[in-house]
């Protein structure tokens, strides 16, 4: 199940969503650059905890500049496995296989990559934790000529898999309708 709340992390805002029956609520906005970031960011919490129990797990949508998107057309007999891709992703964009995060989605003959890097999550992740919420995903805002669908990527740590994760097949069956 994808979580409620929505922590959105850029340079111009923080901005806190709550999923209200299938439709993002703005909870309310911070400025990153706010001398009562602090406070704030507790006012947020706080607004949160009158909506839910804590633990305030949330899905962190980090800029998008932070993300390498790349599509590739792929050979039919090829097997597309998570190994593969960042082999791939690593030796085209020159990037340590140990410090990537990667989803990726299979549309016909092509392959799109979304990567970034783990430094990144963590970081966001940190700054969620300090301020009372748990980033459990990470995600980016991104146009459908890019990648298809929002990248979801785990906390670097996080050993679990997430149910709601939409890989390639469930891709498939949106695009044919189911």
């Amino acid at each position: 199940m994808q979580p409620k709340f929505t922590l959105e992390l850029s340079s111009e805002a923080i901005r806190l969503l709550f999923d209200l029956n299938g439709e993002p609520c703005v909870l309310g906005d911070v400025s990153p650059s706010s001398k009562q970031l602090v406070s704030e960011m507790a006012a947020l919490r706080l607004l949160a905890t009158e909506i839910s129990k804590p633990p305030i797990v949330t899905m962190a949508v980090v800029p998008r500049g932070h993300v390498l998107y790349e599509t590739v057309k792929l050979v039919f007999d090829q097997e597309v496995t998570e190994a593969k891709v960042i082999d791939y992703i690593c030796k085209e964009a020159q990037l340590d296989k140990d410090g990537i995060c990667v989803d990726w989605v299979v549309d016909g003959s092509h392959l799109h990559i979304a990567a970034i890097e783990k430094l990144t999550l963590l970081e966001a992740g940190d700054f969620a934790k300090q301020h009372g919420f748990v980033a459990a995903v990470f995600t980016s805002y991104v146009s459908t000529d890019k990648f298809p669908r929002m990248p979801v990527f785990l906390e670097p740590n996080s050993p679990k898999k997430l149910r709601f994760t939409m890989r390639q097949e469930d891709f498939r069956r949106h695009q044919d309708g189911e």
